[in-house]
């Protein structure tokens, strides 16, 4: 009984290795982000989702991430991104959020993970009749956990060395955590040519459960029962006199009812980890290694094709009786 478990956990273990040898790939991934939250905007209202992106608040992301196949639909993937977002009141340009005159960027590092499921797949890509090239699009949803660190400054366009980190100061009064947790979810597109190699395009949303990605949240909080510097960056209204009660205390500062969200525009690129003993392998063998081979041992002259090898194989079976016949 023995002898056989040890047969059975043998043979598991050498499954594993030999699957894992052809279904991982590793990659990197580069884009745009937007944020979406309380500072931003080209008018006097909130219009919500993509009405309020500004394409010049725009930053670059990027990260790298590995992939593994568990089914010929169905992939599971990590990775670790670095996200950069901001925003500034200033470019509404007039109204109540550009007299509220805040502004804020944040870093953020994010560790996530997430299930891709492959629902359309075109395995001759361009219809050639190759099957170099194949297309797959695919949807994905995952979690993911993150680290940020909101900074903000007296100035537009201020250098970095003005920003503030804005967390410790408690601006609205209140203490919450740099780090958080998402739901990262979007489609994309993979294009896999030349067998090892695959180049894409997504769309990822980031369903965030925290609304202080900017440091802005509810209301403002009493200048007196905040350190010096903190009650100067809470409050930087810059409007008519008149209207300076709507920016006191317990005054709307922000809407704590809508987290704050991210999205990013990305081109990955990956690898398929392989070698000589995997599936990826033998595909490239067949498609370009081996028809090689073959047309070196193949002469065509018109319309007669004479194969030398197999011409050679038969010199090599004649006997002597043969050789000395005469005819």
């Amino acid at each position: 009984m023995r002898y056989k478990l040890t047969l059975i956990i043998s043979i598991l273990f050498c499954s594993i290795k030999f699957n894992a040898q052809y279904n991982f790939e590793i990659g990197l991934n580069i884009g745009g982000t937007g944020y979406l939250g309380e500072i931003g905007g080209t008018s006097t209202e909130a219009k919500g989702f993509l009405g309020d992106l500004i394409l010049k608040e725009t930053n670059l992301t990027g990260g790298i991430f590995g992939k593994y196949r568990i089914s010929p639909k169905l992939f599971f993937s990590f990775g670790i991104n670095y996200v950069k977002i901001s925003g500034d009141d200033i470019n509404t340009g007039q109204g109540p959020r550009y007299w509220r005159n805040l502004r804020f960027q944040n870093t953020i590092y994010e560790f996530n993970t997430r299930a891709e499921y492959s629902f359309f797949k075109l395995n001759d890509l361009g219809g050639r009749g190759r099957y170099r090239t194949s297309l797959d699009l695919y949807g994905f949803i995952g979690i993911s956990g993150f680290y940020h660190n909101p900074k903000g400054s007296l100035t537009p366009g201020a250098p970095s060395k003005d920003w503030v980190e804005l967390q410790p100061l408690q601006t609205e009064g209140n203490s919450y955590s740099k780090l958080g947790i998402s739901t990262p979810y979007g489609l994309g597109l993979v294009i896999k040519t030349n067998t090892f190699y695959k180049f894409g395009f997504y769309f990822n949303y980031m369903k965030n459960y925290t609304d202080y990605l900017d440091d802005i949240s509810t209301v403002y909080a009493d200048p007196s029962s905040l350190d010096p510097p903190a009650a100067e960056l809470a409050n930087q209204f810059n409007g008519p006199e008149e209207q300076a009660n709507s920016f006191g205390i317990d005054q709307v500062r922000g809407n704590p009812s809508n987290f704050d969200d991210i999205f990013m525009l990305n081109v990955s690129f990956s690898k398929l980890i392989s070698s000589k003993n995997n599936i990826y392998y033998a595909d490239y063998l067949m498609k370009y290694k081996i028809p090689k081979k073959l047309k070196k041992k193949r002469n065509y002259s018109g319309g007669k094709r004479t194969n030398y090898y197999q011409m050679n194989q038969f010199k090599k079976k004649k006997t002597r009786k043969t050789k000395k016949a005469k005819f």
